[in-house]
């Protein structure tokens, strides 16, 4: 998967002279981002930065001197895992889950820029054997000031991973040897001196999908912002491209053998929210907010109905708060925190006074709606809950 670079620091720096750079420029970048691939974060100022991109992209933090309570409060952010210089991985590991550890390798300008690294793979075979107990993942990476041929990083790469089976991520300066880096396996960590623009990034993104496995064209699974399957569709390189510029689900028709904008006739458009492809880069993910059905047949899925979750009951309560209904439960006890808290006690009790399994059911039941409308009514996200609880599970062990 591609990784793009947010180095907080370089795009202040780079921006200070034609733009104010401000906290929502880079949400916004890291919403951009998003659509391509994740993001590694570095040199973020704040915790409420760093929350607030965790909530609109998959991010990955890198920490130049790492220590354990920001990593704890990285976790609670939303973080998804923590790059770290090589040699600290076995310390932090101690406390940290190596789960959420990708360990970075700093490659010695000598060893980028030797035509020979045969002299060098007993010494980074024994790093990396050490590594493999501590860590999830490992990062390649080299200093900025190494002046090196861009033709080079395939050939590096190719004699590391031809001794190393484990996830790797590669320095991909600019992009341009990505595809070569995803045919081999290896998620291409793609750096630049500037902000990447969006045709930049569709140009890298587009350019490794392989088109030719199906006569140009490549299945795309649709699922919505709940993660359920929608439909199965097919992209090519032009649908892809449209759809990626215009956010939208955009896709190629077999039988009309033409570009097909979902909802162009139907009015059940999709709006698009990520894409990624597949391990062999032969099938693709569209993530796509679905405004009423996705199957012709007047069906929310092609495959089944519209599945039903807290996610679902959290969004209708939060509408219920923000746009406040009459003869609505939710709309009238919102207003009341003190009621809230006074219903979560008194359900708290019953809860734990349950008689048999179905009164039991009930009681968790009514226990989580009225805990969920508290959450709603003080901004609370479920993902804020589900970050504290991959905390504990990855922090302390």
């Amino acid at each position: 998967m591609l990784r793009f670079e947010l180095n907080i620091n370089k795009i202040k720096s780079n921006g200070k002279n034609r733009l104010k750079v401000e906290d929502n420029f880079i949400i916004d970048y890291a919403k951009s981002i998003n659509y391509f691939g994740s993001l590694i974060i570095s040199n973020c100022p704040s915790n409420d930065l760093l929350k607030k991109v965790c909530s609109v992209a998959e991010c990955y933090l890198m920490m130049e001197t790492p220590n354990l309570e920001s990593i704890k409060l990285g976790l609670q952010m939303g973080v998804s895992k923590f790059i770290v210089p090589d040699k600290e991985v076995e310390r932090i590991s101690k406390t940290v889950s190596k789960n959420v550890i990708i360990a970075r390798i700093l490659l010695e300008e000598k060893v980028v820029l030797n035509n020979d690294l045969n002299a060098y793979k007993e010494e980074l075979s024994d790093v990396f054997s050490h590594l493999k107990p501590y860590c999830s993942e490992i990062l390649i990476d080299w200093d900025d000031k190494t002046k090196l041929d861009i033709n080079r990083v395939p050939t590096i790469a190719d004699s590391i991973s031809s001794f190393i089976k484990f996830p790797l991520t590669f320095l991909d300066p600019n992009g341009q040897n990505s595809k070569n880096l995803e045919n081999k396996g290896i998620s291409p960590f793609i750096r630049s001196s500037n902000v990447f623009s969006e045709e930049e990034m569709i140009k890298i993104f587009i350019s490794i999908p392989d088109f030719q496995k199906n006569k140009g064209l490549i299945p795309t699974i649709v699922q919505n912002d709940h993660n359920q399957i929608l439909m199965l569709a097919y992209s090519s390189q032009d649908s892809l491209s449209q759809a990626l510029i215009q956010k939208q689900g955009i896709y190629f028709s077999r039988s009309r053998k033409s570009i097909w904008v979902k909802g162009e006739t139907s009015g059940n458009y999709q709006e698009l929210y990520k894409v990624r492809y597949d391990c062999d880069q032969d099938t693709l993910l569209f993530t796509v907010h679905q405004l009423g059905f996705a199957c012709h047949l007047q069906r929310y899925s092609c495959f089944e109905d519209k599945h039903f979750g807290f996610l679902d009951l959290f969004e209708i309560i939060e509408d219920r708060i923000k746009n406040p209904i009459p003869n609505s439960y939710t709309s009238k006890m919102s207003k009341d925190e003190k009621l809230i808290i006074e219903k979560i006690r008194e359900e708290a009790h019953e809860l734990v006074n349950y008689v048999d399994q179905e009164n039991l059911v009930w009681e968790i039941a009514d226990l989580s709606y009225f805990i969920l409308v508290l959450m709603a009514k003080k901004g609370i996200k479920i993902q804020d809950i589900l970050n504290e609880l991959r905390k504990r599970r990855n922090y302390g062990n």
